[in-house]
């Protein structure tokens, strides 16, 4: 560090000094865990979901349509490339148990009655939230592959401190963009913002927002990485 501020000092100095305070603030970046520059969070997020096979997570949700307000927690498993369950903990439909291996099916039940299953589309009405989300939302494999079609119109920003977490953020704005998951009731998104962990680059909290108002909040915490997950996935 003093060899570089002696260049800068010097009057023979060859380096500009924009060049040297760019390289000095990539450095700190890399030491603080910080991005560098545009597109890191992208590829920080997708090269930590693509070093995934399993995972669970325990999902937050809040919903608004309306004049009507959902809340409710989830517990999610997914296991590559088609295994996901869904089990409605708290909220609406609470105990309700949902099963995808692929395809736009899926099977599903209650706790207390689990010998009595129903098949029915994955965006039937009775088998999704106040606004439509179900079983395939959750899955961010799907969520990053629609943003990085969507590369060039991405935001990269400092994001908010989640329980103590500093993220980055990650906001995709919703013009002419519908992403394949996307149901119905999404067609008033705007903005679809990820905030992303600088620890361990797992997204921490999702929103999405219908002008000023954020109508889908999703936190996620608890994640376990890559432990055998439930047998009844399947």
């Amino acid at each position: 560090m003093r060899r570089a501020r002696g260049v800068v000092r010097s009057k023979k100095a060859v380096v500009p000094p924009l060049l040297l305070r760019t390289a000095l603030c990539a450095t700190m970046c890399l030491v603080l865990g910080v991005p560098a520059g545009a597109g890191d969070i992208f590829d920080r997020l997708q090269s930590v979901w693509l070093g995934l096979h399993e995972y669970s997570v325990t999902i937050e949700a809040h919903e608004v349509m309306g004049d009507q307000t959902d809340e409710h927690e989830l517990f999610y498993e997914f296991e590559k490339p088609d295994h996901a369950r869904l089990d409605v903990v708290n909220g609406t439909k609470s105990g309700s148990v949902i099963l995808w291996n692929g395809g736009n099916r899926v099977t599903a039940y209650r706790k207390n009655l689990s010998f009595f299953k129903i098949h029915g589309d994955v965006r039937d009405r009775d088998l999704t939230s106040l606004r439509g989300n179900g079983i395939l939302n959750p899955n961010m494999g799907d969520v990053l592959a629609c943003f990085g079609e969507h590369r060039s119109d991405l935001i990269e920003r400092e994001g908010p401190p989640i329980d103590g977490e500093p993220t980055d953020e990650l906001a995709l704005p919703y013009a002419d963009v519908t992403c394949p998951d996307d149901p119905p009731s999404d067609r008033d998104i705007t903005l679809d913002v990820l905030d992303v962990s600088k620890r361990t680059g797992l997204v921490l909290m999702r929103k999405r927002y219908a002008g000023d108002e954020v109508v889908e909040r999703w936190e996620l915490k608890d994640y376990r990485i890559d432990t055998p997950l439930l047998e009844a996935m399947r």
